[in-house]
């Protein structure tokens, strides 16, 4: 989209928070909205009129999950700031807000360990066939242990791609299980988790590999931890999962566009891969047709994006990214500010 008639945001000094109107564009958790209540003069949400003529009356917009369209933006003549609760903002229009000089911000980290436990959560609920025979009991069947039995998570080799907060956090619970992690991340340093990485307190004994392919090729579980951008973007296709063993399992807590989604369906269904536990999807909220035929299949578990959602995570997360709006709108500068 072409920028040359974007609307400049208003010079300094900066609205006031307790001045300023903010647009909420998916739900916080309770008690998140109630505080952003005492923060802001007022707090817009969609149900509250058109899109349009509720960018009109913004200086900020609160994000957490869902798109902020160009469109949006563009009809947002005093939009300062868009501070998003989470890591990836990819779900933003950051070219059209750099040319504005509008602030992008997030909350990295902070639910790195309940996402970790979510992946966890997926890996034991697909091997074990949780579900499907969940499904079963509950249909009326009688289902033998002998006839399901599963290879379990114990002492397996976890391909991990990315060494971020979440895969750092998911990789100390993989230990407690006995797994030898194994790991692809190009863009990190090759001391990271060694005993000369500052940044993580714990060593995480583990083999970097060498190649995607070669990690696709050991590991009986890939979990994937990467960001989505223009490397990363259908990553896991169809010749990448015809590397994998055929009991190998596919858990996505990253971001839904790096797995080619149809692939992955026609390569469970002709047993390529064994299953996959699925938070994320391309199109989001993931529902219906949108799933395609990964709705039908036993050995897929699909959640709507939880991974970062238990009650105290959010809570904090969503705190954090009202105070992050309002420190901004106050002139005070931005923490975590990805623009």
């Amino acid at each position: 989209m072409s920028t040359s008639h974007l609307v400049t945001p208003p010079a300094e000094p900066f609205t006031p928070s307790r001045e300023a109107t903010v647009y909420l564009h998916t739900p916080f958790h309770p008690k998140a909205e109630v505080y952003a209540e005492t923060k802001f003069k007022k707090v817009l949400r969609p149900k509250d009129g058109r899109t349009d003529d509720l960018m009109k009356q913004i200086d900020g917009i609160l994000l957490r999950t869902g798109d902020i369209t160009p469109e949006m933006v563009l009809a947002a003549p005093n939009l300062r700031i868009i501070s998003r609760n989470g890591t990836g903002v990819d779900n933003v229009p950051l070219p059209i807000c750099r040319s504005r000089g509008i602030a992008v911000t997030n909350v990295p980290g902070g639910n790195a360990f309940a996402v970790a436990e979510l992946a966890i959560t997926l890996m034991l609920t697909v091997l074990r066939r949780v579900v499907e025979v969940n499904n079963r009991i509950r249909g009326g069947e009688r289902v033998p242990s002998i006839e399901v039995l599963a290879p379990g998570l114990g002492r397996k080799k976890v391909g991990l791609v990315g060494m971020g907060d979440i895969a750092y956090e998911l990789a100390k619970l993989l230990l407690a299980f006995g797994c030898e992690v194994l790991v692809y991340s190009p863009s990190s340093p090759k001391t990271r988790w060694t005993v000369e990485d500052t940044r993580y307190p714990v060593t995480i004994p583990h083999t970097r590999m060498p190649s995607l392919r070669s990690l696709l090729e050991e590991c009986d579980v890939l979990s994937l931890h990467c960001p989505l951008n223009a490397n990363t973007r259908y990553m896991i296709g169809r010749e990448e999962l015809g590397w994998m063993k055929a009991t190998a399992v596919v858990i996505n807590t990253a971001r839904g566009g790096i797995i080619d989604e149809r692939a992955l369906e026609e390569a469970l269904k002709e047993g390529k891969v064994g299953g996959a536990g699925l938070d994320v999807f391309e199109k989001e909220p993931a529902y219906g047709e949108r799933l395609g035929g990964l709705k039908d299949l036993d050995n897929v578990v699909l959640l709507p994006h939880l991974g970062g959602s238990t009650d105290s995570v959010t809570l904090d997360g969503c705190i954090k990214t009202v105070d992050i709006m309002a420190s901004y709108l106050d002139g005070k500068g931005a923490t975590n500010r990805v623009i």
